[in-house]
C-alpha cells in the first residue's frame, strides 16, 4: 500500500511538471510576420496583392497539439490525484484495523496469563473443573517467588504483550536459567512454547510444550500444553498423532474449555477428511 502511494505520488508530480512546461510552451506568441513583405526578387515584375473574398463567417481557431497535450495531461494527473486520496484513505483504514488487532492481542495475552495464575494458587475442592482430574500429589507445595524472580518474569511477559515474541522467547529462557526451579518455572515454559507457536516454528513448539509435558506433570498448565501438543502434530501434518492426542486431553480433562477446543480440532480434522 505504501508503494502504491509512492508510485503513485511519483507519477503526479511527473505530470504535474509536464504539465506546466506544455503550459508554458502554449502561451507563448509566435513570432508577428505580418509586417514583412514578400521577398523582392531582383528583376521581377511586382505583383500587388489581391485582397480574399469575404467569406461573411469566422472560423473558430483549431487547437494547436500542444494544448491537446495539455488538456489529456490534465484530465490524468486529476485522476492520479484522486487515486492518491483513495489509497490514503485505505492506509488510514488499515492502520486503525492493526492497531485495533494490537490492542486485541495484548488483552487476550493478559487475560490467559491472569487466568494461569489464578490456577496456580492452592485449590480448593470443586472451584476448579479439572481439578478433580488431575489432583496435585500431598506433598507437593507451591514454590514461593522472590520479588526479583516476580520482576524478571514481568519483564519476560511485557515483551509477549508487545508481540515482540523472538524477545520474549529468550527472556523466558534466561529467567529459568538464571532462577532454576522457581515458582514460576513452568509458566515461564509455558510461555516459551507459547511463543515460538506464535511465530509458527511448530518443530520447535512442539519440544517445548513436551518438555513442559514431561518437566512439570502436576502443573494447571498440563491442558493447555497437551492441548498445543496436539495443535502442533496437526500443524507439522501428522494427523494420527494430532488425533492420538487430542482424544487425549477430551478423555483426561472433560467438561473443561480445553477439551471443548480438541474436540472441535477433531470436528475439523472429520470434515477435511484427516
Amino acid at each position: 500500500m505504501i508503494g502504491a502511494l509512492r508510485v503513485a505520488a511519483v507519477r503526479g508530480g511527473a505530470l504535474f511538471a509536464l504539465c506546466c512546461a506544455l503550459s508554458v510552451h502554449a502561451q507563448e506568441p509566435l513570432p508577428d510576420r505580418r509586417g514583412a513583405g514578400p521577398p523582392v526578387v531582383t528583376g521581377a515584375p511586382v505583383i500587388a496583392p489581391t485582397a480574399p473574398a469575404a467569406t461573411g463567417t469566422v472560423s473558430a481557431k483549431p487547437r494547436t497539439a500542444a494544448q491537446e497535450s495539455l488538456l489529456d495531461i490534465l484530465q490524468q494527473l486529476e485522476q492520479v490525484q484522486a487515486e492518491l486520496r483513495q489509497l490514503r484513505d485505505a492506509v488510514e483504514v488499515q492502520g486503525f484495523e492493526l492497531n485495533q488487532l494490537k490492542a486485541r492481542n495484548r488483552d487476550l495475552t493478559e487475560d490467559l496469563d491472569r487466568r494461569l495464575r489464578v490456577l496456580e494458587q492452592p485449590a480448593v475442592a470443586g472451584d476448579t473443573p479439572g481439578s478433580a482430574v488431575v489432583p496435585p500429589p500431598a506433598n507437593t507445595e507451591s514454590k514461593p517467588v522472590t520479588p526479583e524472580q516476580q520482576k524478571d518474569y514481568d519483564a519476560a511477559f511485557e515483551l509477549m504483550k508487545q508481540g515482540n515474541y523472538a524477545a520474549a522467547v529468550k527472556a523466558f529462557r534466561e529467567f529459568n536459567v538464571k532462577h532454576p526451579h522457581n515458582g514460576l518455572a513452568d509458566n515461564a515454559q509455558y510461555w516459551i512454547a507459547e511463543g515460538t507457536y506464535v511465530q509458527r516454528n511448530y518443530k520447535q513448539a512442539l519440544d517445548e510444550f513436551n518438555k513442559l509435558v514431561s518437566a512439570y506433570p502436576h502443573s494447571q498448565k498440563q491442558p493447555d500444553a497437551l492441548l498445543k501438543v496436539g495443535y502442533s502434530h496437526y500443524e507439522l501434518g501428522a494427523y494420527d498423532k494430532a488425533r492420538k492426542t487430542l482424544n487425549e486431553v477430551v478423555t483426561r480433562f472433560p467438561n473443561t474449555t480445553v477439551a471443548k477446543l480438541a474436540g472441535a480440532r477433531l470436528d475439523k480434522m472429520k470434515k477435511e477428511g484427516r
